[in-house]
């Protein structure tokens, strides 16, 4: 039989409460088994015979032979100090009277006792002895281990229980609520990351508390957003194949009406313009929603150097056209271990919107460079810049600068996507002497 569960805020109750019963209780045991044994031995002391034996061996014999007996004969405990104590606090045997204890002891127990009627006399804390020429002497017992403050060895026991029990009832607080919730950090951590499939273990789900509740209900939150984020990747992907077969179709019409002057050139070139733009954003969401969908890469070791350089000369025309020229700068080196397809997608994004701003007659530079661990490729152009406020967000999906230049704002998300997708990362900065730079970094593979 499954027991119910109890709130969190009556565990965290119970918790506390438990653990002040057993410090309480601990602490009275603790406090009776060391206390009480000396407590005991004192008391056995005073109100024994020992002090009417040494009245006898005072009086027998004199100061000498009771100062003699103590220190031979006298069955004193070792839990306790007999002191014989003169008119002037000073001890028979010259044992030094301990300073909390020296002028109470003067006050109280070696002073003479007020003035007594028949119906009042009062307490003397010590017995007196009378020696053989009438001198008055305070026999005083005191234990050895027990003070003013109480005792060292129950101080350090009380100690000792409190942080025993403080001790136990964190691990059961960080047990019950600390572990918890760090696992659902976690998750949410995950989550956050791009790891749709993250999910709270079962076992903080099915607690019947606070946060059990709070783990099932992050799980079926995760799910749902995992089904919205699965459907709207497929949706984009359906929707630009079906999208893509009536462009084909209408390319091939325009064509026809063209050959056949039904239709004159300015308007063939516009409408092929505004098609080309619609392929171009089609072929966009469909790359852009398989990445969001997180779909498996291929694994091989590839060249950067080698990849840059087919790069660099497949968009030559394109720089030409614009009047502007490439340089590459790319040492060979070790490679990286990802998908090359995805990879020269990414590149070819940021390479071509670097084409896209820079003036005629400037120079587009790639540079790629190793650093430890890492290879870093960097692409400037001396175009006009970004504001510093869209910095960061130009990676963003549909995120555009607002210079009314043409674009689908996806190119650069694709780019971000697929390089964290190899584990790397992008950047953009202004460039010294005016432009943009975007670094990307990827790591290097790891060859054993």
């Amino acid at each position: 039989m499954r027991w119910p569960s109890i709130r969190l805020y009556w565990r965290m109750a119970l918790y506390i409460g438990a653990a002040l019963i057993a410090f309480v209780v601990l602490s009275l045991a603790g406090v009776w088994y060391v206390a009480a044994g000396e407590l005991e031995n004192y008391t056995a002391t005073r109100h024994g015979g020992l002090g009417r034996e040494a009245a006898r061996v005072l009086v027998a014999g004199g100061p000498e032979a009771l100062r003699h007996w103590l220190d031979t004969e006298a069955p004193i405990p070792p839990d306790v100090t007999v002191y014989v104590l003169d008119a002037g606090s000073r001890d028979l045997r010259g044992q030094p009277l301990p300073a909390l204890y020296a002028n109470f002891v003067r006050r109280s127990v070696i002073a003479p006792p007020e003035r007594s009627d028949d119906a009042f006399r009062p307490v003397r804390l010590a017995p007196q002895l009378r020696g053989p020429g009438g001198e008055v002497y305070t026999f005083l017992v005191l234990p050895n281990r027990i003070g003013v403050a109480g005792n060292a060895m129950t101080t350090l026991g009380l100690l000792a229980v409190a942080v025993l029990v403080i001790a136990t009832v964190a691990g059961l607080i960080a047990r019950s609520v600390g572990r918890p919730v760090g696992e659902l950090q976690r998750v949410v951590r995950e989550l956050a990351s791009g790891q749709i499939d993250a999910r709270v273990p079962t076992r903080i789900a099915a607690r019947g508390d606070e946060l059990g509740s709070l783990a099932a209900d992050f799980n079926r939150m995760a799910g749902q957003l995992s089904d919205l984020l699965e459907g709207r990747a497929r949706l984009m992907g359906e929707l630009s194949h079906e999208l893509r077969s009536p462009l084909a179709r209408l390319q091939a019409a325009l064509a026809l009406a063209a050959h056949r002057g039904s239709i004159g050139a300015g308007e063939v070139t516009r409408i092929e313009a505004e098609i080309q733009r619609m392929d171009r954003t089609l072929g966009d969401l469909l790359r852009f929603s398989r990445l969001d969908a997180a779909a498996p890469l291929q694994q091989r070791l590839i060249r950067l150097d080698e990849l840059l350089q087919a790069l660099v000369r497949d968009e030559e025309l394109e720089a030409d056209s614009r009047g502007c020229r490439l340089e590459l700068a790319a040492p060979g080196g070790q490679p990286v271990v990802g998908d090359p397809d995805v990879l020269r997608a990414a590149f070819e994004n940021v390479l071509r919107n670097a084409l896209r701003y820079a003036p005629a007659d400037s120079v587009v530079a790639v540079e790629l460079r190793f650093e430890p661990g890492w290879w870093q490729v960097t692409v400037a152009d001396r175009g006009p810049g970004i504001p510093p406020a869209l910095l960061e967000r130009i990676f963003d999906p549909y995120v555009r600068v607002p210079d009314g230049s043409e674009g689908t704002g996806l190119g650069l998300a694709i780019a971000r996507r697929a390089l964290e997708a190899h584990g790397g990362t992008i950047a953009a900065r202004p460039r010294d002497g005016g432009g943009l730079e975007v670094v990307m970094r990827l790591p290097a593979a790891q060859i054993a």
